[in-house]
């Protein structure tokens, strides 16, 4: 996706999505985080979720009259998986070591 595609719309509908999924994003609540990491991690873990669990309406393939349609999620629209993963596969799934190594140098002017 080109940054001209990316539309305020479309970011705003997703913010409105995680906010409604995720009780620690949700205004005014008592489900809140007393710490950064575990909300950076639960929000991860949605991601995941939205990304390779769950099926979106709007992604589905439409067939002829009488057939199923083909439901799909984002990563298979984008041709990174060719399934629905389940919660066993994505919690089971081993992930590599990053070997990106980030400059964390802060210089003030």
């Amino acid at each position: 996706m080109d940054v001209m595609d990316i539309d305020t719309v479309y970011v705003e509908r997703y913010n409105l999505t995680m906010r409604h999924s995720i009780s620690r994003l949700v205004r005014k609540t008592l489900c809140f985080s007393k710490c950064n990491e575990m909300a950076d991690n639960h929000i991860d873990l949605f991601q995941c979720y939205n990304n390779l669990n769950r099926v979106n309406s709007a992604l589905e393939i439409k067939t002829k009259k009488g057939e199923k349609n083909i439901k799909r999620t984002p990563c298979m629209a984008n041709g990174i998986t060719d399934h629905i993963w389940s919660w066993k596969e994505l919690l089971m799934f081993k992930v590599g070591v990053s070997t990106i190594n980030y400059d964390t140098t802060v210089i003030y002017s």
